[in-house]
């Protein structure tokens, strides 16, 4: 043996989460189960999800309870923004999802009550953006998300937009962090967005339907006791006036500590601009995951794909298939 090797410990590496069985009926809301391994055992504090009509609160995966929708949010609008609306029209149904947010130029929610008195360092956010008019074209830094910790805005601050992502502990940092990647979606059609943020890695990533748009190593939290909390989530253009007409849909808001999560496709392989669906765990352990169906977008019709993400990030980069016709286990697919 080489001198010095012998106190050398390499990291472990995360495996990717392996699929081998899925049991239940495809239909709406009926309870499902995987079965496979290497899920891993994410520590969800809390899950929280407003799909516009019901708003859930998921505490460490043991309680569950229904928050009235008037009290879902703290901030809804200010003096110089309208709140989103709950909205059933047509025009911004989302797939078999009539019940959505609807918006018109600045406007937006924020402060979910959910994430009160919490000191996570760790925040995924997932929900769905429906612009009918490109929130760009009229000039301006309009921001589609913002993150602090503190209420008062001195500390850690994170605004997405669709140009860039600025980042900065205010107490702290000179000037703010800038990192060029914004909006890449589609405009009059409904967009996924998911945001992770986490302190402990210094890393933020986003992706917009899948696609890659924004990835930091240097993100860092204030040292204070506040956790990271979505202080607004809509449509907040620096210049109003310039969007006053512009109508938008938000749906589907999907909030966690842990970036572990089931999704379900009609897409065989993992990749980017797939469609793809969250859907809210039961149960979590490493060889078994439980939920109840609940898809809009994703066609039950066609052969549906499931995917773990398990809390470092990783998944089956092929999708375990399942219909109503087809078998409920396949062989195992190791991934070497």
């Amino acid at each position: 043996m080489l001198a010095g090797l012998s106190s050398i410990v390499l990291p472990a590496l995360a495996a990717t989460p392996q699929i081998s069985a899925i049991e239940g009926e495809l239909d709406q809301g009926s309870e499902i189960i995987i079965l496979g391994r290497d899920f891993g055992s994410p520590n969800f504090s809390f899950i929280f999800r407003d799909d516009a009509n019901e708003n859930l609160l998921i505490e460490r995966l043991t309680s569950l309870s229904s928050i009235t929708q008037g009290d879902a949010w703290v901030r809804q609008g200010s003096a110089w923004a309208e709140p989103l609306t709950q909205y059933t029209g047509k025009d911004l149904a989302r797939g078999s999802d009539s019940n959505v947010y609807r918006g018109t130029g600045k406007a937006y929610l924020g402060w979910p009550e959910a994430l009160n008195g919490r000191s996570n360092e760790t925040l995924f956010i997932s929900w769905w953006f429906n612009p009918l008019m490109d929130p760009g074209a009229n000039g301006g830094s309009n921001k589609f998300l913002r993150v602090w910790d503190h209420p008062n805005g001195e500390h850690t601050r994170m605004a997405w937009d669709q140009m860039h992502i600025v980042y900065w502990r205010k107490d702290v940092d000179s000037s703010g962090f800038i990192e060029w990647g914004g909006w890449s979606g589609n405009v009059g059609s409904w967009n996924k967005i998911d945001a992770w943020m986490d302190s402990n890695t210094n890393k933020m990533i986003i992706h917009v339907n899948g696609r890659e748009v924004i990835d930091v190593d240097d993100f860092r939290k204030s040292n204070v006791s506040e956790g990271l909390d979505v202080a607004l989530i809509g449509f907040d253009p620096s210049i109003g006036d310039n969007y006053r007409n512009m109508v938008f849909g938000i749906d589907d808001v999907y909030i966690s500590n842990s970036r572990a999560r089931i999704e379900v496709s009609n897409s065989e392989t993992w990749k980017e601009g797939i469609t793809s669906e969250i859907i809210t765990p039961i149960s979590w352990s490493d060889n078994e995951i439980s939920f109840k169906l609940d898809l809009a977008v994703v066609d039950k019709s066609s052969p549906l794909y499931f995917y773990v993400i398990n809390s470092s990030g990783e998944v089956n980069s092929r999708g375990f298939a399942k219909s109503s016709r087809a078998p409920s286990k396949i062989e195992e697919l190791v991934i070497e």
